[in-house]
């Protein structure tokens, strides 16, 4: 009989973790150790990585699963639990694998009082949903999670455009916007920042800028909508290059998009001083920044918003289901 999934530490087996992940989606969505270990070393959330250890050491399958830990818009921690993601290699499919490593990941959570289970979309997230790519792989994952009980919700995006090409997005820089300019991040608005975000946006938003702030995070790479009457921040935009020192979604996937990779997101307006044109404003100050700094390729990660970004020459290249199952 088939020993069951054992509890590993994924940090000490990260070279193992990312073939695994490379041979099974390697060509969809190509990681590397730095992403790998980025996201493991930033996250607080409690984790398990459960996996299928061979005989040689080599690893068949695996899962990380967290347990929500941080408050969520309403103040409170949510009951929710992430199947951050599910890797069997081909191999070893069709032999319960899956299923054996989700029952370790229900029962874990369960004991942490979760009631429910999303795949993808943790903090630190590899992938924000199931992702909807062609192939035997992802069709498998398709039946797998419908089997258990998890059910789809609407599509979300990553878009992306040139820069470089004359039918990309307009980008030249925007300037001002009346009284507002768009500056980038200083430590002197640093209480500011954390202000408008808990404000404006509490939960999953603010606890990532506070936490890429204390991490280390370039400043260059948070730009920000101020109003020049008060100095207070009116609108924030996170993007990425890639020498960024926090990779973000929008280069997860940097070796399939050129030389010169680029990203942004999240970006948001403070609700009071929105229907103006601020937050296109930022937007276009972004892209031009961004195209400063060499930036060909450009992804706009997790989004709804196809007409908003499709005005500024953005078009669909990955889609992604959010789905969840109850525990």
């Amino acid at each position: 009989m088939r020993p069951g999934p054992v509890l590993i530490e994924p940090e000490a087996h990260a070279p193992a973790l990312v073939r695994l992940w490379n041979a099974s989606a390697g060509i969809e969505f190509p990681l590397d150790e730095r992403l790998f270990l980025q996201q493991l070393r930033l996250d607080t959330d409690p984790r398990c990585c459960f996996a299928f250890v061979e005989p040689d050491g080599s690893i068949s399958a695996a899962a990380l699963v967290k347990r929500a830990s941080r408050t969520g818009p309403s103040g409170t921690v949510p009951a929710t639990g992430y199947l951050s993601w599910l890797v069997v290699d081909a191999d070893h499919r069709r032999q319960g694998l899956a299923t054996s490593l989700l029952n370790k990941a229900r029962t874990w959570l369960s004991s942490l009082k979760a009631t429910s289970l999303r795949f993808g979309s943790d903090h630190y997230h590899l992938l924000p949903g199931r992702p909807m790519e062609q192939g035997a792989g992802y069709k498998a994952l398709e039946a797998f999670l419908g089997k258990q009980g998890f059910v789809g919700e609407a599509e979300e995006y990553d878009l992306m455009a040139n820069l470089a090409t004359s039918a990309g997005p307009a980008v030249e820089p925007a300037g001002t916007n009346g009284r507002f300019v768009y500056q980038p991040f200083s430590p002197d608005k640093q209480t500011a920042v954390i202000e408008f975000m808990h404000r404006n946006f509490p939960g999953r938003w603010t606890h990532e800028a506070v936490e890429a702030i204390a991490a280390g995070m370039r400043p260059a790479d948070l730009m920000l909508a101020v109003d020049t009457a008060d100095g207070a921040v009116a609108g924030f935009s996170r993007i990425y290059d890639g020498s960024s020192p926090i990779l973000g979604p929008g280069v997860y996937w940097r070796s399939l998009m050129g030389s010169n990779p680029g990203g942004l997101g999240p970006i948001g307006i403070d609700a009071s001083k929105r229907g103006a044109g601020l937050g296109q404003g930022l937007l276009v100050h972004c892209l031009h920044e961004l195209r400063t700094r060499g930036v060909d390729t450009m992804v706009i990660d997790w989004t709804d918003l196809i007409n908003f970004y499709g005005k500024s020459g953005f078009k669909v290249w990955k889609r992604y289901e959010p789905t969840s199952a109850p525990l």
